[in-house]
């Protein structure tokens, strides 16, 4: 029984530190001028963080002529802007998602 009660504890433990683990990862605003050609546009320790450098380019993206869409508490981490024919899009991504794709080997 004790065997059994501190296996328990062990994979509790585990699952705990795996769950931080992935809690602490990177996000990345990558930034999308042209269809399938996304640039990293700067490296965040946080979710928040991340979120914060999209609004502010909200302000920025509308300082300089774009109809701004997201980079709300509702926008799932994503800002459009729009001027004439011109799109551009901001995204918060952790650092293990690539919007690039998979890299061929």
């Amino acid at each position: 029984m004790r065997l059994r009660r501190a296996s328990v504890i062990v994979t509790l433990s585990l699952l705990a530190w795996t769950a931080t683990a992935s809690a602490e990862c990177a996000w990345m605003l990558w930034f999308n001028l042209e269809a399938n050609v996304h640039v990293v546009e700067s490296a965040h320790h946080s979710m928040g963080e991340c979120d914060a450098a999209l609004v502010d380019m909200r302000t920025v993206l509308g300082r300089d002529g774009y109809t701004v869409y997201g980079a709300t508490a509702f926008s799932d981490h994503v800002l459009l802007g729009e001027k004439g024919m011109e799109r551009v899009t901001y995204r918060c991504l952790p650092d293990t998602i690539d919007p690039r794709g998979p890299k061929s080997k």
